[in-house]
């Protein structure tokens, strides 16, 4: 499960699908409006063309 105490992403934010594809990253489109999911949905643009939704504890964020 995602650790609820950590910030959501900004939109724009650089990320990657946990064991998908490690190789082409995505970035951060649209989050899901209601953020009091124990795992909250995050809209993403994929490097390599398209875009979909993904739960938060799929992704794997770069660090600051």
């Amino acid at each position: 499960m995602t650790d609820t105490t950590k910030p959501l992403p900004v939109i724009g934010s650089r990320c990657w699908r946990d064991l998908i594809s490690p190789e082409s990253g995505a970035t951060v489109l649209n989050l899901a409006g209601d953020s009091s999911d124990a795992d909250p949905m995050v809209e993403l643009a994929y490097d390599e063309g398209g875009s979909g939704w993904w739960p938060l504890s799929t992704l794997v964020f770069e660090q600051p």
